[in-house]
């Protein structure tokens, strides 16, 4: 037992010193679309064009496929695959219980659900003020209350609401972003210019990146072997690991980024003023494909 212990234990370190290394591809003009918000459906991309109020589908290539239109200030979206009441024109209707793309909506107050191109709301007994992200996890639901300074989370049972205003530990200066994992409630907690770390009780754990010089946390997205976070004002992307150790700074290409995604051995960060999606690929996938 002490020796297969210590086997795992060697195995565990030597994972953690050889990080993956992310180097840039290209960059995508998105013709006339400003992205907030990036989230990945097999290999279409859906953008939140809050500037235009719209979700816009694009193929990988970066090809427009739809424009959804009739959003107000679409922010941070994400796909989930969990039972939602939702309603029509304020009447509920059923249960969620098929994949679907959750839009906040900063400009109206609200949750959009659209599924098959149709669109419904989720019923909150609750208010929320300019909703900026929302994040789904199985039967769970974070979302982003940007001016209310906390995360609205839905543990599968009942709602908790999470932070209050401040800079102290547990306390939110308008999060504009949120990712729920297994264990743990991400936060980007913009105008503290940091990620924010909750347990699933609402307990503070810790912070991410506060000696790195943030100006504004605008995006975060976790992976099972890292923590990336938008450097808005100062145009990049800090990449850390599960520990929260900074690994690597992502600059080449970067604009004013939103969001940050990955999929399919692609990472995405969405360039918001110049209105563009920037690719990176891992180094050694590169080198393999040169």
């Amino acid at each position: 037992m002490i020796i297969a212990t210590a086997v795992v234990m060697i195995s565990c370190n030597e994972k953690e010193a050889i990080p993956m290394e992310w180097q840039f591809e290209k960059t995508i003009d998105l013709d006339g679309i400003n992205p907030i918000g990036i989230a990945l459906d097999g290999n279409d991309i859906f953008l939140s064009d809050g500037d235009h109020n719209r979700i816009v589908k694009l193929s990988d290539s970066g090809e427009v496929l739809q424009m959804m239109e009739g959003y107000n200030r679409p922010m941070h979206i994400d796909f989930g695959e969990a039972s939602y009441l939702i309603t029509d024109d304020g009447i509920t209707t059923d249960l969620l219980k098929e994949r679907a793309l959750f839009i906040p909506e900063y400009g109206r107050d609200s949750i959009a659900v659209m599924r098959d191109n149709h669109v419904s709301y989720m019923v909150l007994n609750d208010s929320l003020d300019a909703p900026a992200g929302v994040s789904v996890y199985k039967n769970e639901i974070a979302i982003a209350d940007f001016y209310n300074n906390r995360i609205l989370y839905y543990n599968g049972e009942a709602w908790i609401s999470i932070g209050t205003e401040g800079k102290a530990l547990g306390e939110l200066s308008y999060p504009t972003d949120v990712q729920l994992t297994s264990d743990y409630i991400y936060v980007a907690d913009a105008y503290n210019h940091r990620g924010h770390v909750f347990d699933k009780s609402g307990k503070a754990v810790s912070f991410i990146g506060e000696d790195q010089n943030i100006n504004a946390a605008t995006g975060l997205y976790v992976t099972d072997e890292e923590i990336l976070i938008t450097d808005f004002e100062n145009s990049r992307i800090l990449i850390f690991n599960l520990k929260h150790k900074l690994q690597q700074i992502l600059e080449t290409g970067i604009h004013k980024p939103t969001d940050v995604i990955i999929g399919n051995d692609v990472l995405y960060v969405t360039n918001y003023q110049k209105g563009e999606l920037v690719r990176y690929q891992l180094k050694e996938k590169i080198s393999s494909n040169e």
